[in-house]
């Protein structure tokens, strides 16, 4: 009897703790479908992973205007416009009719109908041979001779074609393949593969005075923008990092992804700005260098634009303030004063300031708040901006170049193509072009 009236005591003690487990394990998979969801959001089902590597692919999609190709209605046309100077005349006279094909002509023209096309003549080399005259010279009590422009030491080949070469495969992104097939068939010059990479080793070389000094104005700039990209040296892993400013561009190629880099290249006394995604490798910089920093607000906003997606009002309320505060700091045009900057840092935070359910959304209010002296500096200095935009066009063509070549298959290439990638990009930036404007930097820059 004793057992019979326990009895219900335990089995209700037992369900009680099934319920507790029950609730529990409910707890547990909600957590779980929280995580998926999340999941599912930053992996769509357009992408996948194949032989261990990420990839992605564009679902079909047709466009939802309704716009006609060409031009609008009432648009003005374009036309080519006629070459300021004619430079050949030709007859092109009818003998024969086009229609028939009989010759029964009449012998007066009754009139003359003029077309004009521009071409491209057929191009072959030239093969100059230099008589250097040499002389004594009574002052220097040795012989003396000109100094020769148009060749570099050493060379086969005119300056001319050896910046054409580079040009090709630094700017165009051409393969050391295409080049001699281009230049035989449109010049008629003849060159193989080797005689590229060589080429493209002589003009680094010989650019290489000026690449110092561009490295030396990049540090002396009032501001600088910085950035790094992946790249490989013989299928290694390292990093290519662009430092940018209003008139040049610095390009190095580097095993590390660390601050070591920027700091080497800057130096731990360098002038202005430096403008960045908040990278961590950055913020040590700025730990080692005391220099003034500004933040990519940029990436600011793209990062609380992701918050908005995953964690839905309360990230959206972030993503709000970000966007109002950035345009309300750019409205000021750099003219703004210190007292400026501390309202709109103080009126964002007033706005920030809230307890919020997700860790994500409260770790990232915490993190930039801590980022005070580094969220303005362009409101009050002219030569910075808000953004990190600079940079990341710079960074734009040796991505397109990866992408084709894979990168550089030694060292000595890598450290050929951040010199040529430096100069281009410096002479493109400020509206010049490697070949005509080349030999100009090389008769001060070549020793």
């Amino acid at each position: 009897m004793d057992v019979m009236q326990n009895l219900p005591d335990e089995i209700e003690k037992y369900i009680k703790q099934l319920e507790k487990k029950i609730e529990e394990l409910t707890d547990e998979l909600n957590k779980i479908k929280e995580e998926f969801k999340e999941y599912k959001k930053r992996h769509p089902p357009n992408t996948g992973m194949k032989n261990g590597k990420p990839y992605f692919f564009k679902s079909s999609t047709q466009s939802q205007t309704t716009k006609k190709p060409g031009a609008r209605k009432g648009h003005m046309p374009y036309f080519r416009s006629m070459p300021e100077q004619i430079d050949e005349v030709r007859q092109l006279p009818v003998i024969v009719c086009p229609e028939c094909g009989g010759t029964d002509l009449s012998e007066k023209v009754q009139e003359i109908r003029e077309r004009t096309y521009e071409d491209i003549p057929v191009c072959r080399p030239i093969a100059v041979r230099l008589e250097i005259e040499r002389r004594y010279c009574r002052t220097c009590k040795k012989i003396v001779e000109a100094p020769v422009t148009c060749v570099l030491p050493g060379a086969r080949l005119s300056l001319r074609v050896m910046l054409i070469v580079t040009w090709f495969k630094i700017k165009l992104r051409m393969t050391e393949s295409a080049i001699p097939e281009v230049l035989y068939r449109l010049f008629g010059l003849k060159i193989c593969e080797g005689e590229v990479i060589h080429i493209l080793s002589q003009v680094a070389k010989a650019f290489g005075p000026y690449y110092n000094q561009l490295i030396r104005d990049i540090r002396n700039a009032p501001a600088r923008y910085i950035d790094e990209t992946s790249w490989r040296i013989n299928g290694e892993n390292v990093y290519l990092w662009a430092f940018v400013t209003k008139w040049e561009t610095v390009y190095t190629i580097a095993a590390s992804r660390g601050h070591e880099v920027p700091l080497e290249v800057l130096g731990k006394k360098h002038n202005g700005v430096d403008v960045h995604d908040r990278f961590s490798a950055y913020k040590t910089l700025a730990k080692k260098t005391k220099n003034p920093q500004q933040d990519c607000w940029t990436h600011i906003i793209k990062n609380a634009e992701e918050l908005a997606h995953f964690y839905g009002e309360e990230g959206e309320l972030i993503h709000q303030v970000m966007k109002k505060t950035y345009e309300s700091a750019k409205a000021f045009d750099h003219k703004g004063t210190v007292e400026d900057i501390e309202k709109l840092f103080q009126s964002m935070a007033d706005e920030l300031d809230r307890s919020y359910k997700s860790h994500h959304c409260h770790t990232f209010v915490v993190n930039l708040l801590k980022e005070k002296d580094n969220l303005f500096e362009f409101v009050k200095n002219p030569y910075v901006d808000g953004t990190n935009n600079a940079v990341e066009r710079a960074i734009r063509p040796p991505v397109v170049a990866r992408k084709i070549s894979g990168g550089n298959r030694s060292t000595k290439g890598a450290e050929n193509y951040e010199v040529l990638l430096s100069v281009t990009q410096t002479l493109h930036q400020n509206g010049k072009n490697l070949v005509e404007h080349g030999p100009e930097i090389l008769l001060t820059s070549y020793g």
